[in-house]
Formats: structure tokens, sequence, C-alpha cells
């Protein structure tokens, strides 16, 4: 009668946590795919508040800094016209419009990045030309006023996409399709001096179908660039590394790849080396976002590819208070429907802590973010216009700032999937229940 009943608390038991289990996992948020063999909930964020900038036009944001305790968010405006222009908004700390600027060279101007300085911002981007594209670099003082202005490139496409200070001026980065290189980009580099005047103009990885993303400035006063090229020429890409001198000289290039493509869009200092943030694509599958670490010298120390089902992509990665790393983009694979804001945080070594996502039913990508501290991270990207659904996928976009909590607890996730835990409970109570049936049966 003992065993009896032993054994009929053992069954009750584990018939109450298969349901329970089941409960759990039902309720469970969306697994995260990284490739070192780990699964991260994925859960959608708690929205602190959220501001929604723009008209009837294509308006869409590519880039925030913080300044003080608001932030600086620069992109581009259709609404205000027929005419693309650069715009760029000073927020205060709850989102809210302290300043805004409008900039026009040519046909049209996108801002794609800003640097902060000591007398304002320096404003990164482009000329929109008919058949043409053009750099455009731009000096602003605090409250957004043009302090001067320059386009740089001409002849060709020459975008830019990022920037640095240096000691005697600023260097932009990008691409070019220099004459005769059969239809294939380089990576392009400016160096301007204080006065926004041109100093020198280097195309470096010509054969490659090169283009420079992202830079930063290195621990011994040279510079150290990311990108993509496609050294084979087979379609598939490898992630471009280039290290120049202050002058432009190159001490040295790296690439990083393999059977898959694998493109770095952003890129952060590390304090033993940097760390990038892109996508892979594998010729089979759809992109995933990628997160790679290299050493001082360029060389690979770890790398991860991160996603579900559908396409996902990194745009941005930026440092976090405690020293770890937070990335941003799109996800298609989780959130709301279709394409949403996602951010990543992960540790300086690449452990994922957390991951979640913002967004509607409709599309939104994002490319920047900043770590408010608190658990509060701020967002900037673009949305479909808010309240018009009938506007979803129809390419008029609206600024989309968004300050959020993720639904996380001291870095661990609120609702994580706890299969394996409950099959090895599962297991335990099995082999009890088997050892006390035996035990029964040799008593008789």
């Amino acid at each position: 009668m003992k065993y009896s009943r032993t054994i009929k608390a053992l069954i009750a038991l584990l018939a109450i946590m298969i349901v329970l289990t089941t409960i759990s996992i039902a309720q469970t948020s969306p697994t995260l795919n990284v490739n070192d063999g780990s699964l991260v909930g994925v859960s959608a964020a708690n929205i602190v508040w959220q501001r929604s900038y723009g008209g009837a036009g294509d308006d869409r944001s590519f880039y925030a800094l913080p300044v003080g305790s608001g932030f600086l968010v620069v992109g581009s405006t259709r609404s205000l016209g027929n005419t693309t222009m650069g715009w760029a908004l000073m927020l205060n700390a709850e989102g809210n419009i302290v300043w805004n600027h409008t900039y026009l060279q040519g046909a049209g101007t996108e801002l794609r990045y800003a640097i902060n300085l000591t007398d304002g911002y320096l404003l990164v981007g482009n000329q929109l030309l008919p058949n043409d594209v053009n750099g455009y670099i731009a000096k602003v003082d605090s409250q957004g006023n043009i302090i001067w202005e320059t386009v740089v490139g001409g002849g060709n496409v020459d975008k830019l996409f990022s920037g640095v200070a240096t000691t005697d001026g600023y260097m932009a980065f990008g691409l070019t399709f220099p004459d005769g290189n059969n239809g294939k980009s380089a990576g392009w580099v400016v160096k301007l001096d204080r006065n926004g005047n041109e100093i020198w103009s280097k195309t470096f990885a010509e054969d490659a179908d090169t283009t420079l993303r992202a830079a930063v400035n290195a621990p011994d006063g040279n510079l150290v660039a990311a990108g993509y090229c496609d050294p084979e020429g087979t379609g598939i890409y490898d992630v471009y590394l280039l290290k120049i001198t202050p002058d432009g000289t190159q001490i040295w290039n790296r690439t990083i790849g393999g059977a898959n493509t694998q493109k770095a869009y952003s890129m952060t200092t590390a304090p033993d080396g940097y760390v990038l943030a892109g996508e892979s694509q594998s010729p089979q599958t759809d992109t995933d976002a990628y997160i790679a670490k290299v050493d001082l010298d360029g060389n690979l120390v770890w790398s991860k590819t991160v996603g579900g089902k559908a396409a996902d992509s990194a745009s941005y990665i930026g440092s976090t208070q405690d020293g770890g790393y937070l990335v941003c983009g799109f996800t298609f694979s989780f959130g709301a429907g279709n394409r949403d804001f996602w951010l990543i945080k992960i540790s300086s070594e690449g452990q994922v802590l957390f991951s979640c996502t913002a967004g509607d039913a409709g599309y939104q990508e994002a490319y920047a973010a900043i770590d408010e501290g608190g658990n509060q991270y701020v967002m900037v990207g673009w949305t479909d216009p808010i309240g018009h659904p009938e506007l979803i996928g129809k390419a008029t976009y609206d600024w989309w700032i968004v300050k959020l909590s993720p639904a996380t607890s001291g870095g661990a996730l609120e609702n994580p999937l706890v299969i394996a835990t409950s099959v090895g409970t599962f297991a335990v109570l099995a082999a009890t229940l088997l050892l006390l049936l035996r035990i029964k049966k040799n008593k008789k």
C-alpha cells in the first residue's frame, strides 16, 4: 500500500507537470536562433513613449546620437514638396522637438550620419540628383544652423554613409564607381580640413565591388573602416575591413567570409578590438543578423548569426553602459507582423542577453539605438504612417522614435523557453517511477 500510494502520487505529479509545461510552452514567446546552438526568447517591448514625425511624403530617419538628456536625429523628408531634403531634429528627453532644420543641395539631399563636435555637429549624407549621387557634408552649430557645407564627388555615383572627426579635420566613408571599373564600386574615403575644404579623396579595393559603411578612430591614431566586398565576383559578399593612416595610406585590409554572404553595416570599438553588425545570407535562406568581433589587427575573434525563419537584419551596433553592446535593425521573423523594429543586447563575449521587438502590422526599420540606463532604450528609424493601414507598403514612411523597456529583469528573459529543463525533470520522475514499479514487482 505504501508503494502504491507513492506511485499514484508520482503519476499525478507527472500529469500535472505535463499540463503546466504545455501551458508554459504555449505562452512562451517565439525563440531566436543563435548559431552557437542557443535559443533566446523574443518578446514585445514595453513602450515608454513613441513619437512619429513626417507628412504625406516619404520621410526616413537613419541615425541618432545622444545630446545631453536628448537626441539629435537625422534623415530625410519628402513631405515639404516634391523634393527630398535632409532633415535634422533635436529632441528632448521625452522625444519632443526642440528645433528642426532642413538641408538642400541640388535636386535633393539626405542625411545618413551625424557626429557630435565641441562646437556643433557634423552631418554626413548625399546630394541626390536626377541621374547621379554625390557626397554631402555640413558643419552646423548647436541649433542646426549651417556653418559650412560642401559637396564631394561628381561625374559618377559617389555615396557617403558615415564619418569620423580627426585631429585636423574630418573623414567620410562610402562608395564610388570609378570610370572603367566595369560597374563595380570601390571603397571611398574623403578627407576635409576643419573648414570643409577637400584635402584628398581615395579609393580602395576597386576590383571587388566594395562599400565602406562605418568607421572609427583606432587607439593608435589611425582609422579602421568596415563594409563589404565581392572579391571573387560571384555575388557572395565578405566583410571588408580597412585600416588607414590619417593621410589615407593603407596599413592593412582584411576580409571575413565563406560560403555565405556576410556584410558589415555598422561598427563600434571594444577595449581590445572592434565589434561589427550587419547581415548574413546563404543562397538557400533569408538573411539573419550578423555580429562579429575582431581584434585590433582585424583578425576574427568570434562571430554569430542571429535570427528566425524569415528575413532579419542588423543595421547598427553601439556600446551599452554596462560594457555590452546594443544591436538593432528589423525582423520579419518576430513581432506584430511584416517588418518590425528589432533590438538585441549582447554581452562583451557575444552572448545574446535579450531580444525584443516594437511595431505594428505595417513596416518598421530601426537604424540606431541608445542605452538610456535602467533597462530603457531609445530606437530610431521609420514606420508606415501610424493610424493609416491603407498606406502600409506604399513607401510613404514617417520617422519613428521609440523609448522602450524590454520585458527582462536583470538580463534574464521574462518568459524563457525551458523545454530542456522540463524534459530533464520528466526524466527524473520517470526513472523514479520505473524504479518503484520494479521494487513493487520484486516484493511480489
